[in-house]
């Protein structure tokens, strides 16, 4: 039964002839045997057994024919006709293989028929094939109705028959009497749904069939799409109707089906709870086929408000109010009245608060209202009021350089007794920073390079270090960690942070076109901004945490200008040239550019709103928008890096030119006052207030100290200091830049190698 060896059953005796033949044939196959006969002298294994397939012959019989007829098997082997009886192809099939009759030419005059045409060959002749011919044909068709596109007919599975309109249809073929017809759609028109009645029966003599009919109706598809995120529920709508509930994410599907070719628009009628911001994308086009790609994707609408506490009495602030869900019209409320607001991005939002924003209970309500429909509205978000720093943090005392600080209990009508202390430092101390209880200062030593030194507040003792610095050195100081900025002529600047309890190192960046005039740093809002000339400017902002460089700009050359940090932007001047760049990102926000005298770049002062730019570069800028740089009015003259002046209250400015000091108004540039002392004044001013009282203090290259009432200019006291007070000016010792600080109680005086600490406070 399979093809491969055999043996016989029953062994032949050497000697003895043998014949091997075929009893039995296989069903469809004759088999023939090769090496089937000889005498046995040992084994026999050399008998082949070949079998092959059989072919047969098709055929049958044709009725009714008048004239000739060309049948085809299989689309070919042509065999014409032309009389009745029996009939048989000339080409024979392999048992196994299909046959298929067909009707290649008709008669003339006649149609003729095939039945029992096609098949399997199974072993024996086929002649059961039947012609049947008649001279009786009759056409079948019928109407289309609802027919808007084009449709596809067929008759007995083939006659394809192409319709575009309503109206009445024939196939083109005849069918003959008694013979069947199938009147089927082969292809549907777009959009619609055609079926036929009637399409289906045996053709009758003398009658053509015309009530095939063929009814079309549009197609309707159901629009839906998943929503995802969703707190509550929601209502949609479908073309402004058709409302739909849903209260779980998922599939959904509006319950009215759209004709095709309708347009289809899904929009968000309400939401069950409004602190959740829902979009729909994909939600309007041409409903062209069943629709699921509408998608509704839910986020929580949430506030995080920077910075998270601000400072009672300092300038106004700019709060950013960050988180998800917001929309351009997005309305900022500051203790429930609305505030004019600028919308950054969907995670950005910007809004002033000022002093009179500040609540009784220390905190300010920040609310972010985004527009409807549907409207929805994040939480109240505190923002807490802390008191003013009483520390020393940055270069002129904090991140807007203004140079004045607030303290309890001063009383500067005389000069203490004597220092709190004094430590000689082997080198120039610059300003020197106060935090944690200890006070921070870069010393520049005379044989080359700095250090850093952490002194005891209260003692002077030294705590740790000093730590040994490339170069010329500044330092800042932000939560507990010393940022140490030191660079030399012609080299890279190195940034590293120490740890304030411990002077452990944290991290070290190199940053690239720092050298010896660059500016102090200034750290706040989680980075270290500083700037320098080398490069051509660039502007660095370094993560506090890791050291990692967040963000450059570049800026014009100049030297020595300490960036100013508010809570929304990083403000430099370099020579004519002014840019405020937002804190986290570094996106320019604005530069303006105006004349100016020309020299180093110097720093710039953030005091009561208003941004005070040095260089003569004529103007004040409007801090309240920090939008468009616009000048709002003239300087009293110009400042340098050298002598910054301070502004110590919203009336009131200081200002050192010419080695003159000259209390300033600040609402018409009057000069209130001015001191000479002894002609020699040559740092920076700093104030100190306390209970609506303003005390200046001025140092000079002549060994001098004075202390001055801020409203009358009026000396209080001078202290000879036995060295000279310097400001850092001059090639080769602009950086550090020294100066007199004024942090947590103290006033802290560099002078010579020696700082000196003095006390203006019992309670800071």
């Amino acid at each position: 039964t399979t093809n491969g060896t055999f043996v016989f059953a029953t062994k032949v005796t050497s000697g003895t002839a043998y014949n091997v033949t075929v009893l039995t044939q296989p069903t469809g196959q004759t088999c023939t045997v090769i090496n089937g006969n000889g005498a046995i002298s040992g084994n026999v294994a050399n008998v082949s057994l070949a079998c092959i397939s059989n072919s047969y012959t098709i055929g049958g019989t044709v009725i009714g024919l008048a004239g000739s007829v060309v049948l085809q098997d299989n689309g070919g082997d042509n065999l014409t006709v032309s009389s009745n009886g029996a009939f048989n192809f000339a080409t024979k099939i392999v048992n196994g293989n299909t046959y298929n009759v067909t009707i290649r030419t008709q008669p003339t005059g006649q149609l003729c028929s095939v039945s029992t045409g096609a098949g399997t060959v199974s072993g024996n002749n086929v002649g059961n094939v039947a012609v049947v011919c008649s001279s009786q044909v009759y056409t079948v068709g019928g109407a289309v109705s609802g027919l808007t596109g084009s449709v596809v007919l067929q008759n007995n599975n083939g006659d394809n028959l192409t319709l575009s309109a309503n109206a009445p249809y024939t196939f083109p073929t005849a069918v003959a009497s008694g013979s069947a017809f199938s009147v089927t759609v082969l292809t549907q028109p777009a959009g619609e749904t055609c079926s036929v009645a009637n399409g289906t029966g045996t053709s009758t003599a003398g009658v053509n069939i015309t009530n095939a009919a063929v009814s079309c109706a549009v197609n309707n598809y159901t629009i839906g799409g998943t929503v995802t995120g969703l707190n509550g529920s929601m209502v949609l709508q479908d073309n402004g109707g058709d409302n739909l509930t849903v209260a779980t994410n998922g599939a959904f599907t509006f319950a009215t089906a759209l004709p095709y070719g309708t347009a289809y628009n899904v929009t968000l009628l309400s939401l069950q709870f409004p602190n959740q911001t829902c979009t729909i994308t994909g939600g309007s086009g041409t409903a062209m086929a069943k629709v699921t790609s509408v998608a509704v994707n839910c986020v929580p609408l949430t506030v995080r408000v920077n910075p998270a506490t601000v400072t009672a009495g300092g300038p106004a602030f700019t709060l950013t109010a960050l988180g998800t869900g917001f929309l351009p019209a997005s309305v900022v409320q500051l203790n429930g009245v609305p505030r004019a607001a600028s919308y950054v991005s969907p995670t950005e939002v910007l809004a002033q608060i000022t002093a009179a924003d500040i609540a009784a209970s220390g905190v300010v309500s920040v609310t972010v209202v985004n527009p409807g429909p549907p409207s929805v509205a994040a939480s109240a978000v505190p923002v807490t009021i802390v008191p003013p720093s009483k520390d020393a943090v940055a270069f002129q005392m904090n991140a807007t350089h203004s140079g004045a600080i607030d303290f309890n209990g001063v009383t500067a009508g005389s000069l203490p007794a004597a220092a709190k202390w004094g430590v000689n430092l082997g080198g120039a101390p610059s300003y020197a920073l106060t935090g944690g209880g200890k006070v921070f200062v870069t010393v520049a030593l005379a044989a080359g390079g700095s250090q850093l030194v952490a002194l005891d507040q209260a003692t002077g003792a030294t705590v740790w270090g000093p730590i040994a610095l490339s170069g010329a050195a500044n330092a800042a100081y932000d939560s507990g960690t010393v940022f140490a900025l030191s660079a030399v002529m012609g080299g890279a600047g190195v940034m590293q942070a120490y740890d304030a309890a411990t002077g452990t190192i944290k991290w070290s960046t190199t940053l690239v076109g720092q050298y010896m005039f660059s500016s102090p740093p200034t750290a706040a809002n989680g980075f270290v901004y500083t700037g320098g000339a080398g490069g051509g400017g660039t502007l660095y902002a370094v993560n506090q945490a890791t050291g990692a460089i967040a963000w450059t700009n570049p800026v014009a050359n100049g030297d020595s200008s300490a960036p100013v940090v508010s809570a929304d932007g990083v403000y430099v001047t370099y020579p004519c040239q002014t840019y405020d760049f937002r804190p986290a990102t570094g996106e320019s926000v604005w530069s303006n550019s105006t004349g100016c005298s020309g020299g180093g770049g110097a720093t710039p002062i953030l005091a009561n709103g208003i941004l005070y730019s040095p260089n003569g570069m004529g103007g004040t800028y409007n801090g309240s928008t920090f939008a468009a740089g616009t000048g709002a009015g003239a300087l009293p003259g110009t400042y340098t890096a050298d002598n910054l002046p301070a502004i110590g209250s919203t009336t009131t400015g200081y200002f050192l030119q010419s080695k003159v000091l000259r209390g300033i108004s600040l609402a018409n540039n009057a000069v209130l006052w001015s001191f000479t002392g002894d002609g020699l004044l040559n740092t920076s001013p700093i104030v100190v207030k306390s209970g609506g009282n303003s005390y200046v203090f001025v140092g000079s290259s002549g060994g001098n100290l004075y202390a001055l009432d801020g409203a009358t200019g009026a000396q209080l006291w001078t202290k000879a200091l036995g060295a000279a007070i310097p400001n850092g000016s001059g090639w080769g010792a602009r950086m550090p830049i020294s100066g007199l600080e004024a942090g947590n109680g103290l006033l802290l005086v560099p002078a010579g190698n020696t700082l000196t600490a003095y006390t203006l406070s019992a309670a800071p």
